[in-house]
């Protein structure tokens, strides 16, 4: 199945592009993808990664318009955007 990234911000330099198509087995999850980009664009596993992915990981996920978990199930078609945490003063 195909689905679409979006990198935005930080993100989108370290990945080197703002946005791919990539290909994952029927089943996987955000994790499943988020380990494929960890091996498709090693600046972006160092900065954003490099602890693994949970609760303390400086990145936002959102699928489909809304803010998503790393155990998410994927669908055909379904976009995936992975920004940097934002703040505000």
């Amino acid at each position: 199945m195909k689905v679409k990234v979006r990198y935005f911000a930080r993100f989108r330099e370290l990945s080197g592009t703002g946005e791919e198509i990539i290909d994952l087995p029927e089943g996987s999850k955000i994790s499943d993808l988020i380990e494929h980009i960890k091996s498709i664009h090693p600046d972006f596993k160092r900065e954003a990664f490099s602890e693994g992915y949970n609760d303390e990981v400086d990145i936002n996920v959102s699928k489909n318009g809304r803010y998503a978990s790393f155990d998410e199930e994927l669908k055909e078609g379904d976009i995936v955007a992975l920004f940097p945490p934002t703040s505000g003063g």
